[in-house]
């Protein structure tokens, strides 16, 4: 039997919101783009009213590692040690991500590939968020190792 998993109640709420979101895109009522313009509109807000004043706090870092800082820690709030980094240069910082992610189990429940909502939904909202650090950040993914397929998501910030 599988074993159950247990969710506060903003995790449920927030796996709920995504479910709704790619049950839309499943059944065609909402295109890919749509819904990744609409996070984008979202993340980009939350850069604008809280991004600048807390870059303000992570002067003397690199940008990568200001990328992920402030999207991943500070934006979607994941614990630190839900994810390994390791910064292998000046301009690459490379993130294995172990955190609770909603679009991995609404993705699960509808039977949807993450493969391609990840690439498609999530990828567009991540770079313009990072690109209001530094318009050369870029984000990828190995999509060799992304959940479920994997244990973990392996991430990366770079500059161009």
């Amino acid at each position: 039997m599988p074993k159950k998993m247990i969710f506060s109640e903003l995790e449920r709420i927030s796996i709920y919101e995504k479910r709704v979101q790619l049950e839309k895109v499943k059944n065609g009522t909402l295109k890919p783009k749509e819904l990744a313009d609409i996070i984008t509109k979202r993340r980009l807000k939350w850069f604008e009213e809280n991004g600048k004043r807390i870059l303000s706090t992570y002067n003397g870092l690199l940008d990568v590692e200001k990328a992920y800082k402030l999207l991943v820690i500070n934006h979607m709030q994941i614990n630190s040690n839900d994810s390994k980094i390791k910064i292998i240069s000046q301009g690459l910082l490379r993130f294995d991500s172990y955190n609770f992610c909603p679009y991995l189990i609404a993705c699960n429940i509808l039977k949807l590939d993450t493969k391609f909502i990840c690439k498609e939904i999530g990828e567009p909202s991540i770079q313009a968020f990072i690109k209001q650090i530094n318009p050369r950040l870029r984000f990828s993914r190995n999509y060799e190792y992304i959940r479920p397929y994997s244990h973990y998501c392996e991430e990366y910030f770079h500059l161009d």
